[in-house]
């Protein structure tokens, strides 16, 4: 199949341009006429994106309503999780990723980091649900598991145990969660333990880390070094760091040498940062997010992510990366020209080059995942969060919405309704 698309804004260069796409890959991007596809697009101006990336989601907890934080803690939170995840069935968890699966989907992502508990309650349950949740959306979205440690490592051989298989099961990345161990020396065995299993499997790291507002946690410090020591630059992302608001400055000077030298990723979750963090440290309340203007300066490659979906620890959420993206803009101050493209970058550019997406762009060569809507700039963009019109995966149109939702029959839900959630049942 071929596809050209005319009059279109690119996204960069805010210019009028043309594409030709044949069997999946772009072959033209061009001032000049190109001939009419199969299926020829008018975008009438819509500007064009190579499609959006969900780096950081939980898609076995997503859209759980019914179970409420009252205190609103993170705290709260891990504990109804952990109550609740011995109850979660194999059905019950494809139906509702299947859910923020087509919400995602419709919003222009094509590639997601799920990151899935694996540990003493869980054991590889829900890790082999995710896994079939990845094969049944393998034609329409590429999603990396990462094997998560709720619970820790360093004094729990049974979740060492568990991650080894895990990694054999089918999770791609080696996760962590090193400032719920003890105190930070058994948190540098936690990241030891990890980056074992990672260089034994030749995989990706990608740990939450120092998700708290107490300024004793700076695991991330020992995240970089480790990664320094083992030569791992470029293959290790740091998701939450919200510590990082509550270090004095020389610890964050520090630090920020380090990240920079260790090419460590750092992933903001703002949404549910914002949400979970400051309100046991009183006033004034810590925004509990990352220092992203300054590690943006610094050359630190910075991403968002959802992070969570209608849940206990976020009610809220619509799988849009636009709206991710102007909730960093907002809280991280990201107002100049330039930073407002950092912030449109993040769930792009940015964070194609911390999953590895192959063939990621807008030029000649790259695979044809696109999404067009109306925007005239990246702060439009962000601004008006606008409707998907088209998504395509690979020169195939998914999602169609000018007027009528269109979608494709390669669409695991394009024969059914939103996926109905039925509560968990438990005793």
């Amino acid at each position: 199949m071929d596809i050209s698309i005319h009059n279109a804004l690119h996204d960069k260069y805010l210019e009028p341009i043309n594409i030709r796409v044949i069997d999946g890959m772009i072959t033209q991007v061009t001032h000049a006429e190109v001939r009419p596809g199969s299926i020829a697009i008018d975008a009438q101006g819509a500007m064009v994106s190579p499609a959006f990336i969900e780096p950081h989601f939980h898609l076995e907890n997503s859209v759980l309503p019914e179970f409420v934080n009252k205190s609103g803690t993170l705290d709260e939170a891990i504990h109804i999780a952990e109550w609740i995840k011995a109850e979660m069935s194999f059905e019950d968890i494809m139906r509702r990723s299947t859910r923020a699966l087509r919400e995602a989907i419709l919003h222009g992502v094509l590639w997601m980091r799920d990151h899935t508990d694996v540990d003493e309650i869980a054991k590889l349950e829900l890790l082999k649900a995710v896994v079939a949740v990845r094969e049944k959306f393998l034609p329409v979205i590429d999603i990396q598991i990462v094997a998560f440690p709720q619970f820790g490592l360093a004094d729990n051989p049974e979740s060492v145990d568990l991650m080894w298989q895990a990694m054999d099961l089918g999770a791609d990345v080696v996760g962590g969660v090193p400032h719920r161990e003890k105190n930070m020396d058994r948190a540098a065995r936690q990241i030891e333990l990890a980056f074992e299993i990672a260089l034994a499997k030749d995989a990706d790291v990608d740990m939450h880390v120092d998700e708290t507002d107490d300024p004793y946690w700076h695991t991330l410090e020992l995240v970089a070094e480790k990664t320094i020591e083992t030569h791992y630059q470029g293959r290790v992302t740091a998701a939450h760091c919200c510590a990082m608001a509550a270090w004095d400055e020389i610890t964050f000077q520090r630090v920020l040498s380090k990240l920079v030298q260790a090419g460590i990723t750092i992933c903001t979750n703002v949404p549910v940062n914002l949400l979970l963090q400051g309100r046991t440290t009183g006033i004034p309340v810590r925004r509990g997010i990352p220092r992203v203007n300054e590690l943006l300066e610094a050359g630190v490659n910075v991403v968002c992510g959802q992070d969570d979906l209608q849940n206990m620890f976020y009610p809220f959420g619509n799988m849009d990366p636009l709206s991710v993206a102007n909730f960093v803009a907002h809280a991280a101050h990201l107002s100049s020209e330039q930073q407002i493209l950092d912030a449109f970058d993040m769930p792009r550019y940015r964070a194609a080059k911390s999953l590895k997406v192959k063939d990621y762009g807008m030029c000649e060569g790259s695979r044809a995942n696109l999404v067009l809507f109306e925007a005239n700039s990246a702060a439009d963009a962000l601004r008006r969060q606008p409707e998907r019109l088209y998504v395509i995966r690979d020169g195939e149109v998914l999602v169609q919405s000018e007027h009528t939702l269109h979608l494709s029959p390669l669409l695991p839900f394009a024969q059914e309704s939103a996926a109905v959630h039925q509560p968990i049942q438990n005793t």
